[in-house]
């Protein structure tokens, strides 16, 4: 507990960056009486809420945070911490789907869902994000909503009836703000560079070429991971944004048996490494 609470208190004097890379407490860390106690403070609220927290060094912390540019010294979860079960797939997209996509994603993501017990990982927006949480849910996969703002400020307000219609006990919320922390426009940057470590790969389905979807993308490369997107005509209106993933080397895929074969082969590499080493 006194490890978490220093981690709280070093995430608040940093103003919830981490430019050192810290992975844990640094040596001469020190803080005021009244620092001490407003963290002890807010623990105890995040108990009375039912929220769990995690931080370097403790065991429900990602594996791939550590590996991350800036990783997140404290960040809280309401759920179950099915990162440390199950391999993550990072799905992200535009808010305005368009039938296209929403037809490629309820055939191909989910006869891919249904192949793979795999994590979905993505941002709970309006659009490709909340469909791809629902199609986890709908094939029994556990699902993790990155959000932008506080467990108590869920954005958007609809989405934790939408997905506790589906099944509640396979959703795990996360965020790197404090629980009464509102919506702001800055914390989506904070968001997406989350769901970008914590996908094994990003799969992008549908994005323009400025767009959110697309910063997501540059926070997957800075961490190595593979990125993925399906092809569209180029007088196609919201697709820029895949054409330009695919003329910078996106990896191609166009139905479920890709997605799976580009999993297998990626999982099998990591899996030749890591016992190699």
């Amino acid at each position: 507990m006194m490890t978490a609470i220093h981690f709280k208190i070093l995430q608040r004097q940093l103003k919830f960056r981490n430019p050192n890379h810290w992975l844990q407490i640094p040596e001469g860390h020190s803080f005021s009486k009244s620092d001490y106690l407003s963290a002890c403070a807010y623990m105890e609220n995040l108990k009375k809420h039912s929220i769990s927290w995690t931080h370097p060094g403790d065991s429900n912390y990602p594996a791939a945070f550590y590996r991350m540019k800036e990783p997140p010294l404290f960040f809280e979860f309401r759920g179950k911490p099915f990162w440390s079960e199950y391999p993550c797939l990072a799905v992200v997209g535009a808010r305005k789907i368009h039938s296209l996509t929403e037809r490629w994603m309820n055939l191909h993501l989910a006869d891919y869902l249904a192949a793979r017990k795999v994590c979905v990982v993505s941002g709970g927006a309006y659009g490709v994000d909340q469909l791809a949480h629902a199609l986890a849910l709908k094939k029994s996969n556990p699902t993790v909503v990155i959000v932008p703002s506080g467990l108590v400020q869920i954005y958007p307000k609809i989405l934790e009836s939408q997905l506790a219609a589906l099944d509640s006990s396979l959703v795990c919320y996360l965020s790197e703000f404090e629980i009464e922390q509102k919506l702001n426009k800055s914390h989506f940057y904070f968001r997406n560079r989350l769901i970008a470590a914590l996908g094994e790969m990003v799969l992008i389905t549908q994005a323009d070429t400025r767009s959110g979807s697309l910063l997501t993308v540059h926070h997957a490369l800075e961490n190595g991971k593979v990125v993925l997107t399906i092809p569209a005509h180029p007088e196609q209106v919201g697709f820029a944004g895949n054409l330009k993933l695919l003329q910078d080397g996106a990896g191609l895929i166009t139905t479920s048996l890709d997605l799976l074969q580009i999993w297998n082969a990626e999982t099998m590499s990591d899996f030749a490494i890591s016992t190699q080493g």
